[in-house]
């Protein structure tokens, strides 16, 4: 299967979407200054989901600059009634891209889940202006899912960690590629290119947790009927992560970024 295991469509997107903001959006907003982001500037935020970049990029280029913000599916993704964003429905495997168009290019969490990543990834650095700067943020699966398991439930969960991994590639997603891309970004012609991980820590209960409840909640039967998991094992998941007493991590986040010559 290629299809896309989260689909914006289900009713757990708007409590993941949440979660990604509190997680990752600080340090995206952090990666995006480092590149020069100022008023003026064109930017392409792609698989912009909830908006919350492409809301925050509008107000950094301000009223002279543009924000272009494109998904498949774009019910989530406000523009908060901001005339330099524009909200477009965009495929980025299939549809066209102008050229030398844009400052800055973004995508969190949206490449390593495309089949033609390294196509895509040839035909977003096309996309930059000369100067122009390429962002991209995908979780590796380099590391487990609990990182010191203490127990049997801790080492169970590192399981469920693996069978979402299994389930992700089967559907045609690369969780090894993020590792890979200061090379990629290399081979598609771009500069000055640097990468760094960001690996968030979180308790039970907490508004992280919800990130990994909403992926359950949504594909965890179907990992239970692919024979990746046991029903036992899902309700285990689903208890640990409501306990404030359990400890547990997210993928790590790779951040890499690269600039088109001048």
């Amino acid at each position: 299967m290629t299809t896309y295991a989260f689909d914006n469509a289900a009713p757990q997107a708007q409590t993941r979407f949440a979660a990604l903001e509190a997680c990752y959006d600080a340090p995206t907003q952090a990666h995006l200054h480092a590149r020069g982001l100022g008023p003026g500037w064109h930017c392409l935020e792609i698989g912009a989901g909830s908006g919350s970049i492409a809301r925050w990029l509008a107000h950094q280029v301000g009223s002279h600059g543009h924000v272009v913000a494109t998904d498949i599916d774009t019910r989530w993704t406000g523009d908060a009634g901001l005339p330099q964003l524009e909200i477009r429905q965009h495929d980025i495997v299939s549809d066209a891209l102008p050229v030398d168009t844009f400052d800055l290019i973004h995508a969190r969490l949206v490449l390593g889940h495309l089949p033609t990543r390294d196509a895509v990834l040839a035909r977003l650095a096309a996309a930059l202006k000369p100067g122009g700067w390429l962002v991209l943020e995908d979780f590796d699966s380099c590391l487990p899912h609990c990182l010191d398991p203490l127990s049997e439930e801790e080492r169970a969960f590192i399981k469920i960690g693996e069978a979402l991994v299994q389930a992700l590639h089967q559907r045609g997603a690369d969780t090894t590629w993020p590792r890979t891309l200061p090379h990629r970004l290399r081979t598609v012609g771009l500069r000055d290119v640097g990468a760094s991980g960001h690996l968030v820590i979180y308790h039970g209960g907490s508004p992280a947790a919800l990130l990994q409840q909403a992926n359950l909640d949504q594909v965890g039967d179907a990992l239970v009927a692919a024979g990746l998991i046991t029903a036992g094992e899902l309700d285990l998941a689903r208890r640990l992560l409501d306990s404030p007493a359990f400890i547990v991590n997210h993928p790590l986040m790779i951040t890499t970024w690269g600039r088109k010559p001048a």
